[in-house]
């Protein structure tokens, strides 16, 4: 390695959670995945990871939860690759303690992911750059990527090709998880794509919805100063009808949140996490009060972030 390694430091990183403000599905890929279009944005819902060399291999602890701590946890894959790539011949210490429930579309393991490979490479004296990193990133999920660009992007392609987004707001939320997992492979193994001009789902003929998707989209990279109603009409989720009809009752959340007086209340991801979009702290602290009085979900408050520096020395 050509840097030297930062031994003596413990390094604690804050990982977002993320939200997809909107999902189109454009269409299926020869290999096997499909082609989307969202805007995807970090909020200050996060996990937190402590970081420390030692002279063992990949120790990971996740207190008070029952993740794998093993090659079946993206963080300690996450650290492999990094200290494989560089020939460490030590290993690394990690405690991860959850905010971001599991199996919640909020892409927690993708940012715990992200977080690893940026204070892994710290630890070591940074000898990756970004572009390692990112090469290291696609080799753990679509989503990784982008909790390395720290802020707003449109996402396409299998959610790997980003866009930054500037000039953002600051938007609150609710965040309402109904205390159950979607599976992300159940949820595209049942996606129906049709052609029906007023699906929720749609097969793409040649490139032009896919065209008119992207051009929609590509208007938000292009705006000097975005607002909230400029993202409400993209606020569509082609997962909604699928998971919503095998899920009934979070017709009974997004309206609950609706009442409550969110201006939008879009599912995340391929679910289960509703994301209720208010015009002010005041007015999501107020919402969530409301909220918390159902029993069966959990409620978060969250801001959006314009960027999301994760590591702290």
């Amino acid at each position: 390695m050509s840097k030297n390694p930062n031994s003596a430091a413990a390094i604690i990183a804050e990982a977002p959670a993320k939200v997809n403000l909107g999902l189109r599905v454009l269409g299926n890929r020869p290999d096997g995945y499909h082609n989307l279009v969202s805007l995807m944005v970090p909020v200050s819902l996060c996990d937190e990871l402590r970081f420390e060399l030692n002279p063992g291999g990949i120790e990971l602890h996740c207190p008070n939860s029952d993740l794998p701590t093993d090659e079946e946890n993206l963080v300690y894959q996450a650290a492999k690759l990094v200290l494989d790539e560089f020939r460490w011949d030590g290993g690394v210490g990690i405690e991860l303690n959850k905010n971001i429930p599991q199996g919640a579309g909020l892409g927690g393991g993708s940012s715990d992911a992200a977080a690893t490979l940026i204070a892994v490479n710290q630890l070591l004296g940074n000898p990756a750059d970004n572009s390692d990193l990112h090469r290291l990133a696609t080799r753990l999920g679509a989503d990784v990527p982008f909790f390395l660009l720290g802020g707003w992007a449109v996402a396409e392609g299998i959610g790997d090709l980003l866009s930054p987004v500037g000039n953002v707001p600051t938007l609150w939320t609710v965040l309402i998880y109904p205390n159950f997992q979607v599976s992300t492979r159940w949820a595209y193994e049942n996606l129906t794509l049709t052609s029906r001009a007023n699906g929720s789902k749609f097969n793409i003929l040649g490139d032009t919805y896919a065209g008119e998707m992207t051009a929609s989209h590509q208007k938000l990279l292009n705006r000097q100063e975005l607002l909230l109603e400029d993202i409400l009409p993209l606020l569509v989720n082609d997962f909604e009808p699928l998971v919503f009809g095998h899920y009934p009752q979070l017709h009974d959340l997004k309206n609950a949140l609706l009442a409550a007086g969110a201006r939008a209340a879009p599912m995340t991801g391929s679910g289960p996490t509703l994301v209720g979009l208010f015009g002010s702290e005041e007015e999501a602290r107020g919402a969530l009060y409301f909220l918390r009085q159902k029993e069966e979900v959990t409620t978060f408050i969250a801001h959006t972030l314009d960027t999301a520096p994760m590591l702290k020395i």
